[in-house]
This record gives structure tokens, C-alpha cells and sequence, in this order.
């Protein structure tokens, strides 16, 4: 489960993106990075070149604008592509500002909410009526607060003990709805209502918190 898509904010349409190389620049081997900031709204972008085929614009945990772009393409058609997504770029800073940042916390800390985390999963299990998982682990993970793979085990973000009760419980039960189906198909989500009714209200107060990178 992702921890939140505002983390890699992803902008696409076939209208717009890049599906061809224009207009060379300087070419490498490897995927090359540089700084640049837009003509109109003076807008700092970090632009990474490389084998693409398309033109993505996304934005780091900071807001911060960041394109990946083929290797050929020009920063004219960068910034023309920049400039054009301004508003959206303006809305989705404001969502990333209003995201409740959680605090770095080291091994030794990490150890102990995970044995909190995996007595709480326990107990959780003792009274679920449904499929059981083979496994449960609990890790540091950036972008996901759970997953569960085609085996049966389910991993749980250890900074699942920093966020209220009904959203860990959410996260468990998404988790353990995977085992019927490992999917996020209509009835998927239909095996996560019968325990999770308000499912969708947890899922958007999950994306309020940005879980931290490692120091």
C-alpha cells in the first residue's frame, strides 16, 4: 500500500508529454542533472536527462519541481512543458506544506515500535475472522505503509505507531484483503469495507503524513 501519491506527484497527458526527441542538447552515456529556473514564474527546477522517451514532471517531498527528460530534448521545450503546468505545480506545494511530517527515528527506536506494532497486528488477528497471513514483519519503508506479497506475508511500516488507531487498523485490514485478492479491483475494496466501512476517509487521512527518508 502507498504511503502516499503525493509523494511522487505525476503529471501525463498523451496532449502534452513528449513522446519523441526534439530540438538536441548535449548528449551522455549516463542520465545527467542539472538546475534551472523557468522564464515566467521563475519556477527552480532540477532537470535529470536519460533514456526516456517522455517528458515527467514530479515533486520531491519539499515541493521542490523536479523532470525527467530524454537525454535530446532542449530546456526551451522543458520549461514550455513547466510553464504550462504552473497551476498545477502551485496546488499540489500547497497540499505537500500541509503534510504532517514525521520524525526521523533511529534502529534502536525503530526495534522497539516494531515489537509494539507486531503485539498490536496479534491482537488485532486474534479476533479477525477472515485469512490469516502466513507472516507478518514489520520494516522502515518511504513510500509504503504496508504490503503484501503473492505468499502471504505482509510487511507493516514501522511508522505506523505514529498515526491514529483506525488508520493503522485500516492499513492491517488492506493488507490482509490482499489475500483474496492481490489487487485493487472493485472487489478488493469491497473485502476492505466489510471491516474498513469509512476505508476511503482513512486513505485520505493517510496522505497527511510524509514519512521520513533515511538521514
Amino acid at each position: 500500500m502507498a504511503a502516499s501519491r503525493s509523494r511522487e506527484l505525476k503529471w501525463r497527458s498523451p496532449a502534452v508529454t513528449y513522446r519523441e526527441e526534439v530540438n538536441p542538447v548535449p548528449s551522455s552515456p549516463k542520465s545527467t542533472t542539472r538546475e534551472y529556473i523557468t522564464s515566467v514564474h521563475r519556477l527552480p527546477v532540477l532537470i535529470t536527462y536519460g533514456k526516456r522517451r517522455r517528458l515527467k514532471i514530479t515533486l520531491d517531498d519539499d515541493g521542490r519541481v523536479c523532470a525527467f527528460a530524454p537525454k535530446y530534448m532542449s530546456l526551451k521545450d522543458i520549461d514550455k512543458f513547466v510553464e504550462s503546468n504552473h497551476e498545477w505545480i502551485i496546488k499540489h506545494q500547497a497540499k505537500l506544506a500541509d503534510r504532517i511530517k514525521l520524525p526521523y527515528i533511529d534502529a534502536v527506536e525503530q526495534k522497539r515500535k516494531a515489537r509494539i506494532i507486531k503485539a498490536r497486528a496479534s491482537a488485532f488477528l486474534a479476533v479477525y475472522d477472515g485469512k490469516k497471513p502466513a507472516r507478518i514483519s514489520v520494516r522502515y519503508m518511504t513510500s509504503r505503509w504496508g504490503s503484501c506479497s503473492a505468499n502471504g506475508n505482509i510487511s507493516l511500516n514501522v511508522y505506523l505507531l505514529d498515526v491514529e488507531t483506525e488508520l493503522f487498523d485500516y492499513v492491517l485490514i488492506h493488507e490482509l484483503s490482499h489475500l483474496y485478492q492481490m489487487n485493487h479491483s472493485p472487489a478488493f475494496w469491497a473485502q476492505v469495507s466489510r471491516y474498513c466501512p469509512d476505508y476511503k476517509k482513512c486513505r485520505a487521512a493517510l496522505r497527511k503524513y510524509q514519512i521520513p527518508k533515511k538521514l
